[in-house]
């Protein structure tokens, strides 16, 4: 997993950027319109091509009720002969994911900390891509505990299918 200060961002809007220009893009947005309700979100997912698993992680703004803007880094993991198979790789992704979704927020919420005096924009969410349903099930106790471990709290940590960054958004790119 790469530093955040090193990775590339893309947003449709934006174009391509670094995490101090999505940061000043979350901060500008927050202070042009500051009456209305931000939400920021942080979720990951992958899919496995062959011998490959492509990772795509998001950083989702949410003007709620007036559009929103998506940041989006791509990470490429190759999985040599001996790899375990099957669910064993199943699950080794997911805890990938859910890694990368705390760190990015993490770092994300640092940041935007730092950054601003009133703190409203560091609740931020995170979208783990696990549910009640499918292979990911039985993970659900480990990963709330790993998300805590983080230092989010219950009410920002959101699974399927309240985590739209990761199981919509980020899909989407996959």
């Amino acid at each position: 997993m790469n530093d955040v200060a090193q990775q590339y961002f893309f947003s449709p809007t934006k174009g391509t950027l670094v995490f101090s220009d999505v940061l000043t893009d979350i901060l500008q947005e927050s202070q042009c319109y500051p009456d209305q309700a931000i939400r920021i979100s942080v979720g990951t997912d992958s899919e496995e091509f062959g011998s490959a698993a492509k990772y795509v992680t998001i950083i989702h703004l949410w003007r709620v009720g007036h559009g929103a803007r998506a940041y989006r880094t791509e990470t490429t993991e190759n999985f040599s002969g001996g790899d375990r198979r099957g669910q064993a790789r199943f699950r080794q992704r997911i805890w990938k994911e859910i890694l990368m979704t705390a760190m990015l927020a993490q770092e994300l919420r640092s940041a935007l900390r730092d950054a601003q005096q009133q703190g409203h924009l560091d609740a931020i969410e995170v979208h783990a891509d696990v549910g009640a349903r499918g292979g990911s099930s039985v993970m659900i106790r480990e990963v709330i505990g790993v998300l805590k471990g983080y230092g989010f709290a219950d009410a920002v940590i959101k699974l399927k299918p309240d985590a739209y960054a990761a199981s919509a958004v980020a899909d989407h790119y996959i």
